[in-house]
């Protein structure tokens, strides 16, 4: 190979220099206790990961429920004055006057004004479609008063439902029943199924030789929930002589919870 060969290689290899001095020792002593620390870390979260794996083996899960009928105190009534004209202050003025009637009835039965709330009002124009111009022709006007109570006497409620139909309210919705201290119920049924699951939980650890320990995580599955009065009870013909009132039977609310309960295994 001739010189200028020679050069050209040269030129091609790369060169690699290592730099070896004084500061080797501490650059290897940074590196040794990076590697202790990783090393470290490692061990605690294998360690970390090795204590829940042992949690979850000695640990029982259960669920628990519980369910309570409790008869209802309250009522939330919602009904309508719907009245038609082709003259929009003709079918308002008609609806005014009905609702003047039902609130004499309403005050009549010793209802509050706070529970008494008639301040919805709805305007809707009627069209005829006229085939012969092939264009919606205005016929008239609906107005619609709203009307909602909170009646807080529930033997009223028949009664009551029957006098505000013969004052001319024309739409009566079902009631839809309820409690005026929901929450007290509630937890009581709540406190129902948390028992019922340590209980379930107790005859687990016993039958298989454990010791149960605290517990270790609650979740409510279902929120309580009531079942209102039939729709069947809540409507009727507006006629006195009938003794329609004594129809009006309601029935109970339901009340359920269900929880899935955690608890400890312990030696």
């Amino acid at each position: 190979m001739n010189r200028s060969t020679q050069r050209r290689a040269q030129q091609r290899t790369p060169q690699v220099k290592v730099a070896c001095g004084g500061n080797t020792s501490h650059q290897t002593g940074r590196l040794v206790f990076a590697a202790a620390a990783l090393c470290a870390a490692i061990i605690a979260l294998l360690a970390s990961a090795s204590a829940r794996a042992e949690d979850t083996a000695r640990s029982i899960t259960v669920s628990g429920s519980a369910e309570s009928r409790v008869a209802p105190d309250m009522a939330m009534l919602r009904m309508s004055v719907v009245e038609e004209d082709i003259a929009v202050d003709a079918a308002r003025s008609r609806a005014d006057a009905i609702v003047t009637s039902a609130l004499e009835t309403l005050r009549a039965a010793d209802i509050e004004a706070g529970n008494i709330d008639t301040t919805a009002l709805r305007v809707d124009p009627q069209y005829r479609w006229q085939e012969s111009t092939r264009r919606q022709i205005l016929t008239g006007y609906r107005v619609t008063r709203g009307i909602e109570v909170r009646l807080l006497a529930l033997p009223q409620l028949g009664e009551l439902l029957v006098a505000l139909s013969g004052a001319g309210v024309n739409q009566i919705d079902a009631p839809i029943l309820g409690l005026q201290d929901r929450e007290s119920v509630y937890q009581e049924v709540l406190a129902a199924a948390a028992e019922n699951a340590r209980q379930r939980a107790a005859v687990l650890a016993t039958t298989l030789n454990e010791k149960l320990g605290a517990v270790l995580s609650v979740q409510t599955q279902r929120a309580p929930n009531s079942m209102p009065m039939r729709r069947e009870m809540a409507m009727m013909a507006a006629d006195e002589s009938s003794g329609g009132a004594a129809s009006y039977q309601s029935g109970d609310l339901n009340f359920s919870v269900n929880l899935t309960v955690s608890f400890a295994l312990i030696d």
